[in-house]
This record gives C-alpha cells, structure tokens and sequence, in this order.
C-alpha cells in the first residue's frame, strides 16, 4: 500500500457531522483569527485533516 492510498481526504469527511473553517466562520459570524483563537483556546471541537480543519457541527446550535 503506498503512503497517499492511507490518507482520509475530504469526501470521507461526514458532512452532515461537520462543517470546514469557512461553514464555521459563517455559522459563529467570527473571522478567521478569531475561529484560530476559539479553537486554540479549547472551545471548539474539531478534526485537522492536512491542512484543514473541521469543526462539530453540532457546537453550532449552543
């Protein structure tokens, strides 16, 4: 199995479980330094997937 065949991609990301920095930035109306510093901070949930991050969708609604 080579190295690229292991990693997770975005598609296996369960949307309706979790939304991508932009969903989220729109979702809690914050830029994206302030996501950074919620996330940072320990408030909010989230998966690091490469370079990106997901964050609980159900966080949301609190």
């Amino acid at each position: 199995m080579k190295a690229w065949e292991n990693k997770i991609t975005f598609m296996e990301i369960d949307k309706n479980k979790y939304l991508n920095s932009k969903e989220t930035m729109k979702a809690l109306k914050v830029s994206s330094c302030d996501l950074m510093n919620l996330r940072i901070a320990g408030k909010l949930k989230f998966i690091k997937k490469g370079n990106a991050y997901f964050y609980e969708k159900e966080l949301m609604n609190k």
